[in-house]
């Protein structure tokens, strides 16, 4: 007797412990009562991404499943395959070989399309398996391309991206740039860079921390994707010698990010990074950075307090921001009036008051501090501490009253100390207001599907004082697999390190003692470093030796 595909699919997710086997009986009966089959339950209640339901399919059909993400495809492929062929049956051809040709295609047992495709071409096809969407969107890039270069000259197509092409015959330059957008948030990229070259286009986008190149539409697109991106920020399309920043908002189905764009005139054109801002349902709780037990005891107190100053020190993009969303995340209540001023507001959230800064209206972080203070806050957050005028009136916030969270760049914790001073805060009045510094690191988490024993070379452990002595642990690190796109890394994780002002370090504050006798002291007082604590989560597998290293080692 023949399985139906509900049943194949039914028996693959119990045999690999994919869901808990009531779980997938109850599925299986609401598929039933709906008369529609498993894949469509299960993507309704979203406990399978489309990834992978279309892996499982190449699984039942024997085929290899190929993900987009694992490399980046050459559009120009596209002359290979007629359009409507390959949109007709979702299929692209991903590269050529020893005059074979590989097609990845949602269904790999389209024998028709197949022998139609060995026919066209006269060589051999080989298939792969791939889900719809990024097939689609493959093809969208690569046919969208070339019918947009023959259908319309460069100086024509910045007629025609405007803002209200939304419906399904937009112009294909639209399409690329929602395209390359969803590509984005579909592999959580903190940012995309867009910059042209002198005879390519080049697109990277930032996933976890590290830039990863694209598949990149022809050159000649490149001045009606920047146009089309300035229309939707309202930028000044005409202009193409000074820099110009701008932002929109962006919905597809559950996804609405709001994206900060910068436009820079580079030698071959102009150069486009858009930041892609998260909502703060997407803030994480305090729970969630990963703070070591005692740690996170100590940071909890210091936030409970009522009033003085708790700094979040690292550099940029360390997730400094993330870590004060969760504190504000953890003590916002209808009692409280928060009140934050940032440059840029990256975590929207209607429970607290955000002001963004507008140098152009002359709201500045001082001024800005200045008027929030008239709005009878409890807890302000200003996004930096960059100048002497806005540290001063911080310092002035939290001796009054308040309790104020910000940021400052400083290499380690107990280096705040020594930017407020430089920045002119009398050192009794930092002894009087600061209650703790946190300072924080991202590393990369292990891939938990190809995680495997590391043995690292002498010059990372040199980097992370282990030179002398073998780890006492084993380290790991993942080999690199589909899941992690051949990185070994899934994910990030914060490693930190929190310096508590007792009154023995206000004293040492005051009597302008260096940071390395603060250093030397909190060293015999058992505070835990950067390099500590990321060597604790090597310990636990979370990460590896070479990612602790590259950010708190000293290489």
């Amino acid at each position: 007797m023949l399985l139906s595909t509900d049943d194949e699919l039914r028996d693959q997710l119990l045999a690999g412990g994919i869901l808990p086997p009531q779980q997938i009986m109850a599925y299986m009966a609401e598929a039933q009562e709906c008369d529609t089959g498993l894949e469509s339950v299960l993507r309704k209640h979203r406990v399978l991404t489309e990834t992978n339901l279309h892996a499982l399919r190449a699984m039942r059909a024997a085929a290899i499943y190929c993900n987009l993400s694992d490399f980046i495809p050459r559009l120009q492929n596209s002359d290979i395959v007629d359009e409507e062929l390959a949109r007709r049956h979702v299929m692209f051809p991903l590269f050529v070989l020893d005059g074979v040709i590989t097609m990845i295609m949602e269904d790999t047992n389209d024998l028709a399309a197949i022998d139609q495709v060995r026919r066209m071409t006269r060589q051999e096809v080989e298939v792969c398996a791939g889900s719809r969407s990024e097939v689609l969107g493959l093809i969208e890039r690569a046919y969208g391309a070339s019918q947009y270069l023959e259908e319309a000259s460069v100086m024509d197509s910045l007629l025609e991206v405007n803002e209200d092409s939304n419906d399904g015959e937009a112009r294909p330059v639209i399409r690329l740039v929602d395209d390359l957008v969803n590509e984005a948030v579909r592999q959580n990229a903190s940012d995309i860079h867009i910059e042209p070259g002198e005879k390519e286009l080049r697109i990277r986008i930032r996933v976890d921390g590290v830039l990863r190149e694209v598949a990149a539409p022809p050159l000649g697109l490149h001045r009606p994707v920047v146009s089309r991106i300035k229309v939707l920020s309202r930028l000044d399309i005409s202009n193409t010698r000074t820099p110009q920043d701008g932002a929109y908002q962006y919905r597809n189905g559950d996804h609405e990010v709001m994206i900060r764009i910068s436009v820079l005139p580079s030698v071959y054109g102009e150069a486009v990074v858009m930041r892609l801002l998260r909502n703060a349902s997407d803030a994480i709780s305090m729970n969630e950075l990963g703070l070591e037990r005692r740690m996170h005891e100590a940071f909890s107190g210091l936030v409970a307090s009522a009033h003085g100053m708790i700094l979040v020190s690292g550099p940029t993009g360390s997730g400094k921001s993330t870590t004060l969303y969760s504190v504000l995340r953890s003590i916002t209540s209808p009692q409280k009036n928060i009140v934050t001023i940032e440059d840029p507001v990256e975590y929207r959230t209607s429970r607290v008051r955000q002001v963004q800064v507008n140098p152009d209206a002359d709201l500045t972080f001082a001024a800005g501090l200045r008027s929030i203070l008239r709005q009878d806050p409890d807890v302000i957050m200003v996004g930096e501490i960059r100048d002497r005028e806005t540290a001063q009136i911080a310092v002035q916030a939290a001796l009054t009253g308040h309790l104020l969270l910000s940021t400052v760049h400083t290499n380690d914790a107990i280096g705040a100390v020594a930017r407020l001073r430089d920045l002119g805060v009398p050192e009794y009045l930092i002894s009087s207001s600061l209650l703790g510094v946190l300072a924080q690191r991202l590393c990369r988490r292990n891939c938990p599907e190809c995680v495997a024993p590391d043995d690292p070379p002498e010059f990372l452990l040199r980097a992370v004082g282990l030179a002398d002595q073998a780890p006492d642990f084993q380290p790991m690190r993942g080999r690199g697999c589909r899941r992690c796109i051949g990185t070994g890394y899934v994910g990030r994780c914060g490693i930190y390190e929190l310096f508590q002002v007792t009154e023995e370090f206000s004293a040492m504050i005051v009597r302008l003692e260096s940071a390395e006798a603060i250093r030397a002291a909190a060293r015999e007082k058992g505070m835990k470093f950067l390099l500590h604590d990321g060597l604790e989560k090597v310990r636990h597998g979370i990460t590896s030796i070479e990612e602790v290293a590259r950010v708190a080692g000293r290489c």
